[in-house]
């Protein structure tokens, strides 16, 4: 029985023996993966649009475009002094979007048309509307770096910069989104009540200003 016992132990030592032994392979090669990646050329879908907004976006296509801008209303009644009014836009932003791949910046740039009653043919005297300083916003996943330009802007028939992104910023598709309290229209006494319309122009240049 003790022979026994011996034998069957020096089987197991050998069986896991034979189990660490290491294998080597017979060859070897290595290979490689790769990706050849363009300019896009959209439309973006509005990431943070209004609830039902109208239009729902600009479908603008491209490398570089802008995707969506908020309509911008307003309502007051005339007063005895001056009045600043609030925008009714509940999430009020412009969205763009950078496919070019190369990170060379951007600028976004805005203007306005006076403000003009167009059955009457009056002009809503000394109004201006103001844009607050926003904060740039992306979607999770974006890696890129934020623009870092954002400015507030009183708007005017002269070109201004809202925002910009420099070398290696804003890559992808970013908005500029505004507090909404901080949106407003002002509007000196001694208008006349109507209903007055102002065309903003949006622009967006090709490379940081």
């Amino acid at each position: 029985m003790k022979k026994k016992k011996l034998l069957f132990g020096g089987l197991a030592l050998a069986a896991s023996l034979l189990l660490v032994t290491p294998a080597f392979a017979d060859d070897a090669a290595i290979s490689e993966s790769s990706i050849i990646i363009g300019p896009g050329n959209g439309p973006t879908k509005p990431i943070d649009p209004e609830p039902q907004p109208e239009p729902p976006g600009t479908g603008n296509t491209g490398e570089l475009t802008i995707d969506y801008v908020t309509p911008l209303k307003f309502e007051g009644k005339i007063s005895e002094k001056d009045e600043v009014y609030i925008t009714t836009a509940h999430n009020p932003n412009v969205q763009v979007t950078d496919r070019r791949g190369t990170g060379e910046g951007w600028s976004l740039q805005v203007s306005a048309t006076p403000f003009v009653d167009e059955n009457t043919n009056k002009t809503l005297k000394g109004a201006q509307l103001t844009l607050p300083q926003g904060s740039a916003r992306t979607l999770p996943e974006n890696i890129s770096p934020a623009p870092k330009d954002l400015r507030k802007v009183v708007l005017s028939e002269e070109t201004n910069i809202l925002m910009q992104a420099q070398k290696d910023e804003g890559m992808g598709t970013w908005i500029d989104k505004f507090n909404p309290i901080e949106v407003t229209l002002s509007v000196p006494t001694g208008n006349y009540v109507g209903d007055y319309v102002s065309t903003l122009n949006w622009s967006l240049i090709a490379a940081p200003q």
